[in-house]
């Protein structure tokens, strides 16, 4: 096998233009040939040494002695990695590994490209199948290309890429810091960034966000690690943030009986939602789920379904019994949609939370509820017809459920939450609610 390089004719050899340096294997019926990434003023070539000219006044000595330094790597490389029957698709995969050694890798034959973004992307199209998640590892991709390109530009880390081979626990802790004050990079460096990019922050993010993305990061990653990609483990020495939860706020069973016997008769589309609505705080399904049921999800009286959000890592059926109300609401819901196997209307989750919000409103259920500060950590005061939402019908199933029944096991067993799950814990603070009960019992 004989490795050479060489540079294509050009008739300009005079002027500035430069040529591309070309490499090229021959061996018995191998002859392959791939352009990399060196480039030279044709002038200067010297096809014999392979490099510079020994005399080039107008080159600095570093500049000829890096580029002769490359050319000879690189063909060290090829004899290094070559193999019977390689062709130009592999010496172009190991010229590219050459000049991007932070992206890609040589396996064998094979040229891998270890780069997070790229990881990240599979991922998303290869294991999600629901757009809105989809949606967020497209903007957790974008985020970590900015921070690359932070690295690169302002941190002076040249040709820095975050390589799920070689990066580290302190590579995601940066990344963790970029993200939460990506508002003030933005502000501090605007030529790195396009004003009109909605996926960049104007304020600090808060820890519950960032926990979100940095676990979202970490379940493409150890995936990546199942596909044999690498066997780094950068997550096992870093800390996602810890996710904290507010003081669950919820309708009491007053208030939902109150929205339940609402007189709607004029407003039916707001009536639909009502029902939606309703049904929902009876079953406590996500939105998500809510959404996916059809009839093939009733048996025996009872909704049964397997959670999307733990669907991979926790796949387990919940079975919710469908009482008198939730029955009834099923009914009035299947004679509007006629001849479909879905059970509730799909409608814009956004539509659907000004509806409930209108819903609180036209009962007169505006107390004020403890709402968590995700800046700040810190609770705040807030009327419950501003801020309600389709998770809230979660929270009205699941609390008052637990204030009925004291066995908190039995309750996730119908709310689909994981064992141990810190969402569910909050519900906890039921607890002392019903301690207040039993010792006013012998007041």
């Amino acid at each position: 096998m004989r490795a050479s390089a060489f540079i294509r004719k050009t008739a300009d050899k005079g002027g500035n233009a430069k040529a591309r340096v070309y490499f090229r294997v021959r061996d018995a019926d191998c002859d392959i040939k791939a352009a990399s990434e060196l480039a030279i003023n044709p002038g200067y070539w010297d096809s014999k040494r392979q490099g510079y000219k020994p005399r080039v006044s107008l080159i600095s000595e570093t500049a000829r002695n890096n580029f002769d330094r490359a050319v000879q790597e690189i063909l060290s490389l090829i004899s290094k990695e070559y193999y019977i029957g390689a062709d130009g698709h592999w010496l172009k995969q190991l010229l590219f590994s050459y000049h991007h050694p932070n992206a890609y890798k040589m396996k064998g034959r094979e040229c891998v490209n270890m780069s997070l973004t790229h990881w990240l992307e599979r991922y998303r199209t290869e294991r999600l199948t629901e757009r809105k998640q989809q949606g967020i590892y497209k903007l957790i991709i974008g985020l970590v290309e900015r921070f690359e390109v932070y690295q690169r530009q302002i941190c002076k880390r040249k040709d820095y890429v975050m390589n799920i081979g070689t990066m580290t626990a302190e590579d995601l802790r940066n990344l963790e810091k970029y993200i939460a004050n990506e508002y003030q990079y933005a502000r501090l460096y605007p030529k790195l960034y396009d004003c009109n990019d909605r996926s960049i922050s104007k304020e600090k993010r808060g820890g519950n966000y960032l926990g979100g993305l940095m676990g979202r990061i970490s379940t493409a990653f150890n995936w990546a690690v199942k596909q044999g990609a690498t066997s780094n483990r950068p997550f096992a020495s870093y800390e996602i943030p810890a996710k904290v939860y507010g003081t669950p706020y919820y309708l009491t069973l007053e208030e939902r009986n109150a929205v339940y016997g609402m007189d709607l008769s004029d407003d039916p589309v707001l009536a639909s939602y009502r029902d939606v609505f309703m049904f929902q705080c009876l079953v406590g399904c996500r939105h998500s789920d809510l959404v996916r049921l059809t009839t093939d999800n009733i048996v025996d009286g009872a909704v049964e379904y397997i959670p999307h959000k733990t669907r991979e890592k926790n796949p387990r059926t919940v079975r919710v019994p469908l009482n008198g109300k939730a029955q009834a609401i099923l009914e009035r819901l299947q004679n509007r949609q006629r001849a479909t196997k879905t059970l509730i209307p799909h409608n814009a989750i956004g539509k659907y939370n000004i509806a409930i919000r209108k819903l609180l409103t036209l009962a007169g259920i505006t107390r004020n509820v403890p709402v968590l500060d995700p800046k700040t950590h810190e609770e705040i005061m807030r009327p419950i017809n501003e801020i309600a939402s389709s998770h809230m019908a979660r929270r009205v199933f699941i609390g008052n459920l637990y204030k009925q029944v004291k066995d908190p096991n039995l309750v996730a067993s119908m709310s689909g939450h994981v064992e141990g799950s810190h969402a569910f814990a909050r519900y906890r603070t039921i607890d002392d609610e019903m301690k207040i009960e039993l010792v006013n019992l012998i007041n």
